[in-house]
């Protein structure tokens, strides 16, 4: 993208946000719509040198998902996002009730963007249908649907088949869709394989839920790690247990070994959580130009009225992860060394007490903190009006975020591997990542403080206590709204 084109684009976006969103709770790093509602991340991708980012989004309001267009944002280094134009309106009869959930196929110097067309039928049953459809870019801004599309159309009158990720292996093409089946009560991923890109057969049915995984599996992922495959998706209607399974919906992966002869998935693990916190959904990954398998996922969940909505915006994506599988079969999701360059002045060092607190200078900082393995630990971010704790359990071995109010506590099990337990937490306006370890448990939760925001220690257990402010890299003006 020429320099001129990519300026004319940033400031308008930028016109656009001051416009429509008040900044008080909008993100200083992480990608959010410039205005409306935002969900699902589509069509993640790396084409022509740069990380393309397309998201579900409704541009008339921040209030409800409304009719799914595709939203769409650039970056050069995963954290300095640069919002494009709208890249597919549901604007065709097999789309026209929405542009959902899809991905991205690079090849030949060309972006093949695979998604789902939703069609509404009020009144009947199904009240819906879904197709899956193809669209093509030569420039990574500028979209145009496939003219014969659907590519595949939805079997009798099928309501709940989504989410296409499309791969190559060899000289083939695969996708998996998620489904649901016997009547809508469970959920299952279907594998598809194609000669050419448009031509689509189901061969196998991935994998698919006894009954203990709920109605439907969304967006569905499937890679290979480490010389072994991962099954991602979120599933819908899982019902709690215990600290498991505590959100409306769930994100979650299982691991096996896969077979391109048969086209059979065997697992070797059960379905665990991916994250922890309450706001994380609708996974996509990809593999990149450095052979890294990269992550990102819509930072929010189904069914919550959060304060941003009546500000103009909903919904933002986590910092985009690195993921990496273990000898023991578990996912280990690390932030890329990319989040070094959002990294701004250091506010402290050093050991900390009980009582020491730092304030974050717009809101934006990462923390950085290490104790004992042996001992319990505890740290409060706080600002006017929201206040979440984070606490380690040595006894219980357990690690819990509590944001307060109905439902705040997430809860789970980890130990440090080692006699130095390690945090690494990133705080931005309305949210809050934290990573145990080197990623081996992850929480993702949403916060809304109003005012300044501070970090403060609430236990001695603490070797190192380093903080430091985060670059903001979407600018708004003090006189918004």
């Amino acid at each position: 993208m020429g320099d001129l084109l990519r300026l004319f684009i940033g400031l308008v976006s930028l016109i656009g946000i001051k416009a429509a969103v008040n900044d008080r709770f909008y993100p200083r790093y992480h990608l959010a719509p410039p205005h409306g509602w935002m969900n699902d991340p589509n069509g993640f991708s790396y084409f022509r040198g740069e990380y393309h980012l397309f998201y579900q989004y409704n541009p008339e309001s921040s209030m409800e998902p409304g009719i799914a267009h595709w939203g769409h944002a650039s970056s050069k280094d995963l954290f300095h996002w640069q919002h494009l134009p709208i890249a597919m309106y549901p604007n065709d009869t097999y789309d026209k009730s929405g542009v959902f959930s899809g991905s991205a196929l690079i090849e030949d110097d060309k972006m093949y963007l695979y998604y789902t067309g939703n069609v509404n039928y009020p009144n009947e049953q199904p009240d819906h249908e879904q197709f899956q459809a193809l669209a093509e870019s030569t420039d990574g801004i500028n979209v145009k649907k496939y003219e014969k599309n659907p590519i595949i159309n939805a079997p009798n009158r099928q309501p709940n088949i989504r989410d296409p990720k499309v791969w190559k292996h060899g000289s083939k093409y695969y996708m998996v869709l998620g489904n649901s089946f016997e009547n809508g009560t469970l959920g299952r991923v279907l594998l598809y394989a194609s000669d050419d890109k448009i031509n689509w057969e189901e061969v196998a049915i991935l994998h698919q839920s006894d009954g203990s995984l709920g109605y439907m599996f969304e967006c569905p992922d499937f890679f290979e790690l480490n010389g072994k495959y991962v099954l991602l998706f979120s599933p819908q209607g899982i019902e709690p247990q215990g600290d498991k399974y505590r959100n409306l919906f769930q994100t979650g992966y299982i691991i096996g070994h896969f077979s391109y002869e048969t086209n059979e998935f065997h697992p070797i693990t059960k379905f665990r959580e991916i994250d922890h916190g309450h706001d994380y959904y609708a996974t996509q990954t990809i593999k990149d130009k450095k052979g890294r398998r990269l992550l990102v996922a819509w930072f929010d969940m189904w069914e919550q009225d959060y304060p941003e909505r009546k500000d103009g915006f909903t919904g933002q994506m986590t910092i985009v992860r690195e993921l990496v599988l273990t000898h023991d079969n578990r996912i280990i999701q690390k932030p890329t060394h990319e989040a070094n360059t959002v990294r701004s002045n250091r506010l402290r060092t050093g050991k900390g007490k009980v009582g020491d607190a730092v304030t974050f200078e717009d809101k934006a900082g990462e923390i950085n903190i290490k104790g004992d393995s042996s001992r319990d630990l505890e740290v409060t971010i706080e600002g006017e009006g929201s206040t979440v704790k984070i606490s380690y359990d040595a006894r219980n071995g357990t690690v819990t975020l509590d944001r307060g109010g109905n439902d705040g506590v997430r809860r789970t099990e980890w130990r440090p591997r080692g006699r130095i337990l390690k945090w690494r937490i990133f705080v931005d306006a309305s949210s809050i990542e934290l990573f145990c370890g080197e990623g081996e448990v992850t929480f993702s939760s949403r916060f809304f403080p109003d005012g300044d925001v501070s970090v403060r220690l609430s236990s001695e257990n603490t070797r190192e206590f380093a903080v430091s402010n985060l670059k903001r890299t979407v600018c708004l003006s003090d006189d918004d709204d």
